[in-house]
């Protein structure tokens, strides 16, 4: 029997020892990746169009998904790291011999790392007042909820299940532990899901699984009222989105463990792509193109599946450049 549904929470920052933001900080500091293109076609089809992230090559075999031991989904506002960091320049340090200069070296390091962090928390805790409107929403989101959508895009001659942190998979079964953070960004146009995604082939030890970096961005809500469009019908647009997130990040795990999807040949590239409406860029290998989104690997290894403008997906360097 599946334990009683983990219930989503506002993620609350109160002080630096919070584990869930300790967390959520190793997340956003390894994690790269996403998506685009009409979320109304997404939503109704499929993750993207009529294609799947996970194509044909998990036909044939059973996955089983282990919720994730923390009982919260956590939900935060999306913060550039970049702003939060603190510049510490030059410093001189006056020592009468090499130990008083090192020790001098390291109580500046100490200094300055704790001055970052405390400012990082800062910067967080403005971030996540983004999420103040939809807390009743956000409180009610299960892991089961979210991953029912994955569970129901099956492919024929394949099972997938979920099961609890102190049950095991079946002796045939893929074995899938997902940590994930979902991510709002400042101006309420999109969501997007940083997660690390490990995977056990089905007899062999969790500790020999892979592991992917996986960040999905979804398109951009283009409504004028931007609070009611995700609040309407009791959350409906924000609880979709959110679970065709969860969904499609899994999907390009599983390909990742079977076919080395992130294994490619393809040069480095400057990648651009969407998050909402802003135009970003990222060095890049491009694995595959759909639908006006491309999945792309990092320099910093990750996987990610994002959006970009449809005019610039095939055959114009604007998109992809060298």
């Amino acid at each position: 029997m599946m334990p009683t549904a983990p219930r989503a929470m506002f993620l609350q920052l109160p002080g630096s020892k919070n584990r869930v933001r300790s967390r959520l900080g190793t997340l956003l500091g390894v994690v790269g990746c996403v998506m685009t293109l009409g979320l109304n076609t997404c939503l109704a089809d499929g993750p993207i169009g009529a294609e799947r992230a996970d194509g044909q090559v998990t036909l044939g075999r059973n996955w089983t998904l282990k919720l994730p031991t923390d009982d919260r989904v956590v939900f935060s506002g999306a913060l550039d790291f970049e702003g939060a960091s603190v510049n510490s320049g030059s410093m001189m340090y006056p020592a009468p011999n090499p130990g008083v200069f090192l020790a001098s070296v390291i109580t500046h390091a100490l200094i300055v790392g704790a001055q970052k962090s405390s400012q990082r928390e800062q910067a967080q805790e403005s971030a996540d007042k983004v999420l103040d409107p939809y807390q009743p929403i956000l409180s009610t989101v299960s892991y089961q909820e979210l991953a029912r959508r994955w569970v129901d895009g099956m492919l024929p001659g394949s099972s997938r299940k979920l099961i609890g942190v102190a049950e095991s998979p079946g002796r045939d079964e893929w074995l899938i532990e997902m940590t994930p953070v979902f991510l709002m960004a400042q101006d309420q146009r999109t969501l997007s899901l940083d997660a690390v995604v490990s995977i056990c082939a089905p007899g062999a030890p969790e500790s020999a699984g892979s592991q992917s970096h996986i960040r999905v961005i979804a398109p951009a809500e283009e409504s004028t009222d931007l609070a009611a469009t995700w609040l309407a019908d009791q959350g409906k647009k924000l609880k979709e989105v959110s679970a065709w997130l969860f969904s499609e990040s899994l999907n390009i795990a599983m390909s990742a463990a079977i076919d080395g999807a992130g294994q490619t040949g393809q040069p480095v590239r400057t990648i651009r792509y969407l998050e909402g409406t802003t135009e970003k860029m990222e060095r890049a290998q491009l694995i595959s193109e759909r639908y006006g989104r491309l999945l792309i690997k990092t320099l910093r290894g990750s996987l990610m599946s994002v959006p970009v403008k449809v005019s610039t997906v095939t055959g114009d360097n604007s998109t992809a450049s060298k």
